[in-house]
């Protein structure tokens, strides 16, 4: 908020314009400008849209808030998990509810992240989504990581954001497994009882080592240790031996995809 209201300050400066000419000229109130400038008040997009017009930043404003709150919603240990991803040569992941993140359509991180945060303000869970699909870049960059995740059947069948969202996001999956790097496998209810039931989790390959990370209600967990490590490779063995075949997977994708109609 500090960063941004003095860039805010700059470019008002540089236009020569006082905070009640910005105020007039955004059709705001000069207290607001006021606040937002002494960082009493958070910005809003329509607020810094109509400052960006107003002194003709170029839009300069837009994408600094968009930077700083997409940075500021991540907590310091998924932002260091996303420097592994970035580097990672490997990424296997197990998600027993959900599509992965890397994986995920913006309507369907919308959905997942408007449940999972309810009072959020829309500014909030825009930034976080913005977030999430920007951390998808490494998967589609030109030396991508193999990219492996296994779900659970329920994660495909489970109603998240309406059956438009879901078959889009089905179709985005499927579409994604036409790529080499990627493979989707999933876990069918016949298996009954799993190693996955103990939750999900992601185990990446980094300059010759492996780390994990695990998500819990409260906050991730990254674990180096050998030993930790050793227990995650096991169960990730384990689910493999239970999954479909990646064209087994594909056909049962398609299937629940055709089965979600608006």
């Amino acid at each position: 908020m500090e960063y941004f209201a003095k860039e805010l300050v700059a470019w008002r400066e540089f236009r020569g314009m006082t905070q009640e000419q910005l105020a007039k000229a955004i059709t705001f109130s000069s207290s607001l400008v006021a606040m937002v400038e002494t960082c009493q008040r958070k910005a809003k997009p329509d607020f810094i849209q109509r400052c960006d017009d107003a002194l003709e930043t170029g839009g300069a404003l837009m994408r600094l808030y968009k930077e700083l709150v997409s940075r500021e919603v991540i907590p310091d240990y998924l932002d260091r998990w996303r420097s592994v991803e970035e580097q990672a040569t490997v990424i296997n992941t197990f998600q027993l509810e959900v599509v992965p993140g890397l994986l995920q359509t913006p309507d369907y991180a919308r959905a997942v992240l408007q449940i999972g945060l309810p009072t959020a303000p829309p500014e909030e869970i825009e930034a976080k989504v913005t977030a999430r699909i920007e951390r998808q870049a490494p998967l589609m960059s030109d030396h991508p990581p193999m990219f492996v995740a296994i779900l659970d059947e329920g994660v495909i069948r489970r109603a998240i954001g309406g059956a438009k969202v879901m078959r889009e996001q089905l179709l985005h999956l499927i579409k994604l497994c036409e790529r080499p790097h990627i493979v989707v496998q999933v876990v069918p209810f016949a298996v009954g009882a799993y190693a996955g039931i103990g939750g999900p989790f992601n185990l990446a390959t980094l300059d010759g080592d492996e780390v994990a990370y695990l998500d819990t209600t409260l906050r991730g967990h990254i674990a180096e240790d050998p030993e930790e490590v050793a227990i995650i490779k096991h169960r990730w063995e384990s689910l493999r031996a239970e999954a479909l075949s990646r064209p087994e997977s594909l056909r049962l994708m398609k299937e629940v995809a055709d089965q979600w109609t608006s």
